[in-house]
């Protein structure tokens, strides 16, 4: 069973509450044929603040699911929402994506929405999220998302679900930086380490000079052309899909490792060093392999991720390191990025 895709004369819709939506049920079209997706009776999809819920329908038929379901708790898009999915196959549920108990609530408590576990050696392809994080002050939000990936918790403790998420494109270039760009971050480390990730879209063509060519030439993402439909306020938009990966880090002894070198990310290793404890120095210098010695000569940010989970193998290995969970992170040494 299919759904009628609303029509833009169908949203009655006041306030985009600072989102942005593509509004262009053709271009989400072209989105999910670009993905790959194709039609899966055995997938649960749960959808994060939908909005105008455009892009849900498009989704729906485009997978034909077991399950669809939509979290959203704004009052305008809630009513607007009821009135075009009242009777059909879709869900629609009042929590608020931002609480961590909507979550437990939902799927543990009531068992309105119960996805499919899945081994971790293999991507959960019968689960499906979906999101629209594109109001400004929810970049933290997306922060604790990609977070939960290499934790394995929140919705990722049912395995390796991809997430398919609209987002600022400042946001979506600091995510996709690579080591040695400038603005390569910790949070593009998670990206790296917990993710294999897909740039499927932008708003605006200009914006390609904000991703690396290794990321467009990987990615190919669509360009939206100008004047296709958008609700909400003007500002450009990026579609990513991460895919979560296989992983054996040492979680507490990279996240220690990453932050702390991350503060310093310009200065060369071997004078940062001792910023994971006194004696680091030596103790770095004099056990480093031959593989890896030119690391000492190079800055945090132009490091990979491979050169960090070394380093944190490293660490792991040091009989004086410091309590990881003992951690107090000097914020005065952070280095500027101008």
């Amino acid at each position: 069973m299919k759904v009628a895709v609303p029509t833009i004369s169908q949203l009655h819709i006041k306030s985009y509450y600072g989102f942005r939506y593509l509004l262009d049920p053709d271009w989400h079209q072209k989105v999910f044929e670009k993905l790959g997706l194709s039609s899966n009776p055995n997938m649960k999809v749960l959808d994060l603040y939908p909005g105008p819920g455009i892009h849900s329908a498009v989704l729906y038929n485009k997978v034909q699911p077991q399950q669809y379901t939509m979290m959203e708790c704004r009052r305008d898009f809630l009513s607007n929402l009821r009135n075009i999915y009242t009777d059909g196959p879709m869900e629609l549920v009042k929590k608020d994506p931002y609480k961590w108990e909507s979550y437990t609530e939902l799927i543990d408590q009531e068992k309105l929405f119960v996805p499919k576990k899945a081994d971790y050696n293999v991507v959960n392809k019968d689960f499906y999220i979906m999101a629209n994080l594109t109001e400004k002050k929810h970049e933290g939000l997306l922060m604790q998302w990609m977070n939960c990936v290499g934790n394995r918790n929140w919705l990722f403790r049912f395995g390796r679900s991809p997430m398919l998420i609209w987002m600022p494109t400042p946001t979506a270039s600091k995510l996709l930086a690579d080591s040695g760009d400038h603005s390569r971050h910790k949070c593009s480390l998670v990206r790296e380490a917990f993710t294999d990730t897909k740039l499927v879209a932008l708003s605006q063509e200009e914006d390609m000079k904000s991703f690396n060519s290794v990321c467009l030439d990987k990615s190919n993402p669509l360009v939206i052309p100008d004047g296709t439909d958008y609700g909400g306020k003007d500002f450009p938009i990026a579609l990513v899909e991460f895919t979560p990966k296989k992983h054996d880090i040492d979680l507490d002894n990279w996240e220690f490792v990453t932050k702390h070198l991350m503060v310093l990310y310009k200065t060369p290793l071997i004078d940062a060093i001792d910023c994971l404890g006194h004696g680091a120095r030596d103790y770095f210098s004099a056990n480093i392999d031959k593989d890896h010695i030119h690391l000492l000569k190079k800055c945090p940010q132009d490091f990979t991720n491979n050169d960090f989970v070394y380093l944190t193998n490293l660490f792991h290995l040091w009989p004086f390191k410091p309590d990881v969970y003992m951690d107090f992170l000097d914020i005065y040494q952070e280095e500027s990025r101008e």
